[in-house]
């Protein structure tokens, strides 16, 4: 909530966007650059994954999944410490310039990373004790992932 109401403000008094695209924050990174030339770059999965990346402010990343049956994906992360969110473990440390990583994604967990910073740090443990992500030693079952978190999930009748 504290977050949030950050970037509320921000948008209201300073007119930054909530949702950003990560040129923003990110602005001499290649992969979000404005020098890429369509279908090149270092792979078509980073180059798939950067184009769709957004920000959440300049602390949460989002790499939307596009394709349907993804459960498993190549993600570019800009430089700087990220922690994977749905794990809560450093996926990339401080002395990170950009690196591509390969995540799990099931539905309901998108690959979603937040800055390796205090303000995070605490978010991710409200969310451990809160039971919406898990110690990485007791992963949730895929099965009970989906079913839990799955927006396509049909209504008993």
């Amino acid at each position: 909530a504290e977050y949030r109401l950050k970037l509320l403000n921000d948008a209201s008094f300073r007119g930054h966007p909530v949702v950003r695209h990560p040129v923003m924050h990110f602005p001499n990174d290649e992969n979000f650059g404005r020098n890429r030339h369509g279908g090149g770059g270092k792979g078509s999965a980073q180059s798939s994954s950067s184009l769709s990346a957004f920000m959440l402010g300049d602390l949460v990343y989002v790499v939307p999944i596009l394709k349907s049956g993804v459960v498993k994906t190549r993600v570019y992360l800009p430089e700087g410490g990220w922690i994977h969110l749905w794990s809560g473990e450093q996926v990339a440390g401080p002395h990170n310039i950009g690196k591509t990583i390969e995540v799990m994604a099931p539905i309901g967990e998108p690959p979603v990373f937040v800055r390796d910073c205090q303000l995070m740090h605490k978010f991710v443990e409200t969310l451990k004790k809160k039971h919406i992500i898990v110690d990485s030693r007791r992963r949730r079952s895929s099965v009970k992932s989906s079913s839990m978190f799955s927006p396509f999930r049909r209504k008993k009748r």
